[in-house]
């Protein structure tokens, strides 16, 4: 066989066709650890955001999942470097919020929205004897699908007024008046929790939420 003019032996076409064959096997071999790079990718892209969002997903919300909040239960710090530590009345500054636990009742139905507010906006049917020195409690429960809500201060949301979001559905509750729904699918206000101070001025439970808690399943 000639190739350009010069002539080829059998010997150099089956050295070429063996090298071939190294270079279509090794693509193969690239192929297949590229194919379980992107596959362990993908799992450990999908356990991230579970890891990332699992606090934050919706849950079940039934009577008997959760222990009672009762009068005197201290409150604690759900998260942060103070978690565990119990909230004392002048720890939450103004305009802030934080969420916290009865303390020994740390479960998710539980979960507690603490703010700090003036005073005298809050008004009707916020139970206006239930805040504290402008402190008030809510569940952060949202009560569309249980996810974990979050606190929007005024300095930092474009509304007219400090608010709480579900960050998975969109759903806002106005603080100022009981923590009634004011857009999304939230078919609730966030029931409000009776709170007082006790003789040290730590923040305590002076009884369980003025209603449900988290979705009606």
């Amino acid at each position: 066989m000639k190739f350009h003019g010069r002539r080829i032996t059998m010997d150099e076409i089956k050295q070429t066709a063996n090298q071939e064959n190294q270079v279509c096997q090794a693509c193969i071999a690239r192929r297949k650890i590229l194919k379980a790079g992107m596959g362990i990718a993908s799992v450990s892209l999908v356990g991230a955001m579970i890891s990332t969002f699992g606090t934050i997903k919706p849950q079940s919300s039934k009577a008997n999942e959760r222990k009672p909040i009762t009068a005197g239960d201290k409150l604690v710090y759900a998260m942060g470097p103070k978690k565990g530590q119990i909230i004392a009345l002048d720890s939450i500054k103004l305009d802030k919020g934080a969420l916290a636990f009865p303390l020994g009742k740390e479960e998710h139905l539980n979960l507690i929205m603490i703010i700090h507010e003036v005073q005298s906006e809050f008004k009707s049917p916020t139970h206006l004897s239930w805040v504290i020195n402008g402190i008030v409690a809510y569940s952060a429960i949202c009560t569309h699908m249980g996810c974990t809500v979050d606190w929007h201060p005024k300095s930092q949301t474009p509304a007219p007024y400090p608010h709480i979001f579900c960050p998975c559905h969109q759903s806002m509750y106005n603080i100022f008046e009981g923590a009634k729904v004011v857009s999304g699918p939230a078919p609730r206000p966030l029931p409000q929790l009776p709170i007082k101070l006790s003789q040290n001025n730590e923040i305590i439970a002076d009884g369980d939420f003025d209603g449900p808690v988290g979705p009606m399943v």
